[in-house]
This record gives C-alpha cells, structure tokens and sequence, in this order.
C-alpha cells in the first residue's frame, strides 16, 4: 500500500499560512523525502526597524539562527541534521561589504552544524546572491530537503 504525500502546514500563528506549506514529506519506494519551504531568520533586535538588517544581525548571525530553525523543523517532524541531503541557500550583498553577499560568514556558520562530530554527513549544497529577499532585513533564506529510509 503505497503511502500518502503529507503537507504540513506553516504555524497557526504565521500570516502568510494559506500561502505556502513548512514542509511536505514525499515517499518513494522505501525512502521519505521532507522537502521545506524557505527558512528565514528570526528577529533578534526588537529595538530596531524589522526593515533593517542590524534587527536580523549579520549574514553569519542569521544563518546560525535558520540553521537552528532548521534544525527544530526537521526535529518535529522526525529527521535530524544527518538525513538532511540537499541546502539551498540565498544571500543578499552586504552594504557593508559593498554590496557582496558574505560567503565566508555564511560558511562558518554553516561549518559549526555539517560536517561536525555531531553531523558528520554534509549534504549538496547551492549558495546564490541574490538581489533581494522578501524582507529588506533579510540577508539568508535557506532551503533544505532531507532524506531516509521509511
């Protein structure tokens, strides 16, 4: 019996619900893919304009807190870290590195979470600049989809 497509959706409390799902998790022949909407960083600075990059903080900051994110996600719905197998991440150009996105902070966040003692599997990853996110606070949205056997 071949099993269900499940969608979950985005928290009840998130204005943007009807729009789009958190997750979906797909089964194909004995593996579950959980495929995950865009995760974005959380506001850290309530004292600032959430129009402003310093409320999100830098683009090492806002990854270490998507990955984090990501990490409760992938925990509510049964995976962890290591099933995850693909990240694609975009990143906004920095005004304070002229423009360009910070690959390096990006990468060192993303080196304390894959490939660690902890998570030692890494997945493909994709890293852009793009010009802007939906927020113009935003400097990281992070896609992700894990893998394992059913």
């Amino acid at each position: 019996m071949a099993k269900e497509i499940e969608r979950y959706p985005l928290h009840e409390s998130s204005p943007y619900r009807t729009q789009f799902l958190e997750s979906v998790r797909v089964p194909v022949d004995g593996t579950e893919f959980l495929m995950l909407s865009g995760l974005t960083p959380p506001v850290i600075d309530r004292s600032v304009p959430d129009d402003r990059v310093e409320a999100y903080g830098d683009t090492e900051t806002q990854t270490r807190n998507i990955l984090k994110a990501l990490k409760a996600t992938l925990e509510r719905r049964g995976y962890g870290l290591n099933d995850v197998v693909k990240i694609q991440a975009f990143l906004v150009g920095d005004v304070r590195m002229g423009g360009h996105a910070d690959f390096q902070g990006f990468s060192r966040a993303y080196a304390e979470v894959f490939g660690t003692t902890e998570t030692p599997n890494i997945p493909v990853r994709t890293r852009v600049q793009v010009a802007g996110l939906v927020e113009p606070g935003w400097l990281v949205e992070i896609e992700a989809m894990a893998a394992k056997a059913g």
